[in-house]
């Protein structure tokens, strides 16, 4: 089944001194490779956030297959939250690149997969969302896991494209914008399952804690 995957990568990572969390360093790759690794298999991939986190992309993409389309891009305006980040990856990777002569197939693919760049083990959470869409039940168009502690995890979920465009289309109304929007509310029109995944680990880093129980230096800003 062909998808597309958008990887939010934003945030000011304010609990965490400013750093940037996609470029901590884990088991000697930064996150932001481990989730891009974990989407390998991606039509299309969308990075959104700072262009400060184009070596670690472009280090993927000296192994990544010819044919597979990545892309880094930026919500606005800067910080407006993860479902305008959504949104802006879902229309980079349906506008193509600036550079016109570059090749870029048309048509989106089947099912978008969301992922929030600061996971741990991200590869566990995609496979188990694509096999779940893969033999998906008539009229669900999103899966959506729940935590350990039955928090939905909308940043790490799989949806069917055609329902992510619409959502964002319709979570964008009247004003035009999903600044500072939640993605609860992205997906307040979607009908979704809510999955129990025992087996999958959610952890992240958000707090110099949560780093070093990890193992994870943050120091100096790095």
């Amino acid at each position: 089944m062909k998808f597309d995957a958008i990887i939010v990568a934003g945030g000011r990572g304010s609990r965490l001194g400013g750093v940037s969390k996609p470029l901590l360093e884990h088991h000697g790759e930064t996150l932001l490779e481990h989730a891009l690794n974990a989407v390998k298999d991606a039509e299309g991939i969308a990075v959104v956030g700072a262009h400060a986190l184009a070596d670690a992309v472009t280090r993927y993409m000296e192994n990544a297959p010819d044919s597979q389309r990545v892309v880094i891009t930026r919500e606005y305006p800067n910080y407006a939250g993860p479902a305008a980040a959504v949104a802006a990856g879902r229309a980079a990777l349906d506008d193509g690149p600036d550079d016109e002569s570059a090749e870029w197939p048309s048509g989106a693919a089947e099912i978008t997969v969301v992922l929030a760049a600061d996971l741990l083990e991200p590869a566990p959470v995609v496979k188990a969302l694509l096999e779940l869409a893969r033999r998906r039940a008539p009229g669900i168009e999103a899966w959506v896991p729940q935590d350990a502690g039955g928090v939905l995890q909308t940043l790490a979920c799989a949806i069917t494209t055609e329902a992510l465009k619409a959502a964002i289309q319709q979570a964008a109304e009247p004003h035009g914008s999903l600044e500072n929007a939640s993605m609860m509310r992205l997906l307040a029109t979607v009908q979704m399952e809510r999955l129990k995944l025992p087996e999958v680990d959610f952890s992240d880093v958000d707090t110099p804690g949560d780093a070093g129980r990890h193992g994870i230096t943050v120091a100096n800003g790095h």
